[in-house]
């Protein structure tokens, strides 16, 4: 009688214990692997300047950069400047020109700049090629822009090692003969693949997601996001408010722990959703701004509202594309009773950990 009963209990205990396990591995696979997928393969910039009879170039890099263009080796002043004498390539009608100095600086921020000067040819077609690219992670974009002698924008463009040139001619006033199409739907592209990247960023997005029951909720909730970031990518692009990475991110995380655990609370008003959700994402868009920044926008005026507006615009679309396959997934399961009761709080649980995970990395990174 005993052994029959306890062969009933054990049917139905295994179930149970092989879901538990499924649902403890799968958080395991989770944040093994968020530390590989929380950022972009890099952001750098080169902005060239005419000066007269002088072309100055102005390349930044982050540390992570210099470290995957240096093969892991340790960085010394020596090495920099080699690889900044290495760094750019210019031709003034098909003529190769040699840099006539060149030099390496870390930034406050542990940012390397390279600094370079170029006899410049008063007219005629310029040719850069950005030479370090073939030795960054995959992915990597470098922001190009070329300002005349007057500080008008000659040329934009977004490199990378499948395109690591721009071509452009210049006119004897420093102005360029046809005038160059701003990259709109290189920005925009950029943007969705931002945010479709962004694991960190579609986590919170999630998190917001899960506890919606209405469409009007949603509704609500997304635009509270997009106007908060909406408002802080542009005040942080346009350099009117700082706030240090190594501050940004680790609040990233946080955002995300908290949503998480406010999750497993349960019962908040909508308002109180939307009115935490604009906060969180006055956040988010500083770290929307960091994608930017790095590629040298806003560095001057003539050189923003574009990117800006593309940019966004691109995480716009990719915020709706996600939300668009999120929802009816959510809202279908959420019929089910178990998915209520046991799923959402462990997606719930698993956000919270994925964040506290990112918080604790991003804090001792810095």
């Amino acid at each position: 009688m005993l052994r029959n009963r306890w062969l009933t209990d054990r049917r139905f205990l295994k179930p149970r214990m092989m879901r538990s396990r499924s649902l403890i591995a799968s958080g395991l696979v989770l944040l093994g692997t968020l530390s590989l997928q929380a950022h972009d393969p890099g952001l750098s910039s080169a902005k060239l300047t005419l000066q007269g009879v002088t072309l100055r170039a102005i390349l930044t890099f982050a540390p992570a950069d210099i470290e995957a263009i240096s093969n892991g080796e340790k960085p010394n002043l020596a090495l920099l400047e080699t690889l900044a004498a290495q760094s750019l390539e210019v031709w003034w009608d098909e003529r190769p020109s040699l840099p006539i100095e060149a030099k390496a600086r870390l930034l406050a921020n542990k940012d390397v700049e390279f600094e370079l000067l170029f006899h410049a040819s008063p007219a005629g077609r310029l040719r850069v090629r950005s030479a370090l690219l073939d030795r960054l992670p995959f992915g990597h974009r470098q922001y190009f822009t070329l300002i005349g002698a007057n500080g008008a924008t000659l040329a934009e463009k977004l490199l990378s090692s499948a395109n690591q040139s721009a071509d452009v001619v210049v006119a004897v006033d420093d102005l360029a003969t046809a005038a160059p199409a701003h990259p709109f739907y290189e920005f925009l592209e950029m943007g969705i693949k931002h945010i479709l990247t962004g694991y960190d960023h579609l986590l919170f997005l999630f998190a917001l997601l899960i506890n919606c029951k209405r469409i009007s909720s949603v509704i609500k909730v997304i635009t509270a996001f997009t106007i908060a970031h909406s408002i802080s990518l542009a005040l942080a692009t346009l350099g009117w408010v700082e706030i240090p990475s190594r501050v940004v991110e680790p609040l990233i995380a946080a955002t995300i722990v908290y949503v998480g655990i406010e999750n497993l609370r349960g019962g908040q008003k909508v308002s109180h959703r939307v009115l935490l959700t604009f906060g969180f994402g006055l956040v988010h868009g500083f770290g929307f701004a960091g994608a930017l920044r790095e590629m040298g926008v806003g560095s001057n005026g003539s050189a923003v509202a574009v990117p800006l507006l593309a940019f966004n615009s691109g995480v716009e679309i990719g915020q709706m594309l996600v939300a668009a396959v999120i929802l009816p997934i959510l809202w279908r399961l959420k019929d089910r009773p178990q998915f209520t009761l046991r799923w959402a709080p462990a997606c719930s649980v698993l956000v919270a950990l994925a964040g506290g995970f990112w918080f604790v990395q991003r804090v001792c990174g810095n």
